[in-house]
């Protein structure tokens, strides 16, 4: 990545460059002794066996190290995260996003690894979304933000030309999704379902709002929360996306079985860091276009950090936890296994590394990636309420629109009125 696209990130004030020059985290323990750490984090097939290949090699650096690994689906999660916190029996080292890590540092669950890493060796600006009151808390994984996934093999099949995302409108996606929906197969559908906190942003910023407010309010207007959950209905009713039930079994299916993932689906609002598993499982090149409305000159995504990586304050062998999860993204050895499935590397040496290896989607999301910071968005206010608990009352109030127990209407006077119970519990 040149210069002026590392600069252009940084000013968009999310975390983009971790040297390799070896923190002190990632210098060895020193020690003989026999440590096992634990080691948690959710992800697609493809990133557990990347964790597996990335593990091995950890330990075969630190042979007095055993990394028991705990994979698990997204879903679920964090309710057992919770769970293990409560209980005291948090793993070592965890995955946790920028959204959620607020939270658990508030609950005195996660460790200040600031003397564990060598600060000065990552560019200034980078750490801010592991930072809370100047103590560091989390290493990002990568960049990334969300974008229509495109799958030109499904709107070609039924005829549908791609469209214009520089000019094209939410009403143009319904239409859109409708008409592949109608054109193609038993089974084969023109959107996904796009009803959580992401796409929620997105509407809200394209109307001079956001999430929440600078002073942790709710930020979404009970006008736009209509419109959002008139959009996703009539994306639905309109057959453009599948019925509840299909979207609801959907959404709990990992990334390569997903609807998107075996090539039933031509367009998706995702992360763009799924692009590429959704690209192998399918075995079709993908492409990333840019969410309507935005042409009208509101830009509603934003860049953020995909993931990051934690330590918890119970931990016995913190230092070690710290080893570990740098190890994992900067290491010569194991940095450049993540390829682009964890975002765009955060750390310019790694993302060299991998560059010239690149896929046709992989090109695509550093395109898109560049795009967004070009369009120069206004900076996402901080998010009071991690998407594990505001996704939930966002899927819920959606069911309930679906199943005509609510309008529209009626949800977002619902979404205000749970979110505002929910911010003033936290």
């Amino acid at each position: 990545m040149n210069n002026r696209r590392l600069l252009a990130l940084a000013a968009a004030g999310v975390a983009i460059a971790v040297s390799l020059s070896g923190c002190a985290a990632g210098s060895g323990g020193g020690s003989d002794e026999k440590i096992t750490l634990r080691f948690a984090w959710w992800g697609s097939d493809e990133l557990n066996a990347i964790k597996d290949e990335q593990i091995a090699l950890f330990e075969k650096a630190h042979p007095n190290i055993t990394v028991a690994g705990e994979p698990s689906e997204y879903n679920g999660y964090y309710d057992k995260l919770a769970t293990q916190v409560a209980g005291g029996g948090a793993p070592d080292a965890l995955q946790i996003t920028y959204d959620a890590l607020p939270l658990y540092v508030a609950k005195n669950a996660i460790a200040d690894i600031s003397s564990d890493v060598d600060q000065e060796s990552f560019t200034p600006g980078s750490l801010d979304a592991g930072m809370i009151d100047g103590k560091l808390y989390a290493l990002p994984t990568g960049v990334g933000s969300r974008g229509i996934i495109v799958n030109p093999a499904v709107f070609e099949a039924a005829g549908v030309p791609l469209p214009d995302d520089t000019t094209w409108t939410w009403d143009d996606y319904i239409d859109i999704a409708t008409q592949i929906s109608e054109k193609s197969g038993d089974g084969v559908y023109g959107s996904a379902q796009i009803a959580n906190d992401q796409s929620l942003m997105a509407f809200a910023r394209q109307n001079g709002e956001d999430l929440y407010t600078t002073d942790g309010e709710f930020g979404v207007s009970e006008k736009t929360a209509t419109e959002f959950f008139t959009f996703a209905k009539e994306l639905q009713a309109s057959g453009g996306s599948p019925d509840a039930s299909t979207a609801a079994e959907d959404a709990s299916a990992s990334l390569e079985q997903s609807l998107m993932g075996q090539g039933k689906i031509g367009m998706a609002f995702a992360p763009l860091n799924f692009t590429g598993i959704y690209a192998t499982a399918s075995g079709q090149d993908l492409q990333i276009l840019n969410v309507p409305g935005d042409s009208a000159g509101k830009v509603g995504l934003v860049i953020q950090p995909t993931v990051q990586y934690a330590v918890s304050s119970k931990s016995k062998h913190p230092r070690e936890a710290a080893m570990l999860i740098d190890f994992l993204l900067n290491s010569d050895e194991a940095g450049p296994l993540n390829k682009l499935t964890l975002g765009i590397p955060a750390t310019p040496a790694v993302l060299e590394a991998i560059t010239p290896e690149f896929s046709e989607s992989e090109k695509a999301q550093v395109a898109f990636i560049d795009r967004l910071s070009a369009a120069g968005g206004a900076p996402q206010n901080p998010l009071a309420l991690p998407t594990s608990q505001l996704g939930p009352i966002i899927t819920k109030l959606l069911d309930d629109v679906t199943f005509d127990k609510a309008t529209p209407a009626d949800a977002a006077s619902e979404l205000v009125s749970q979110v505002k119970t929910a911010l003033d519990a936290s």
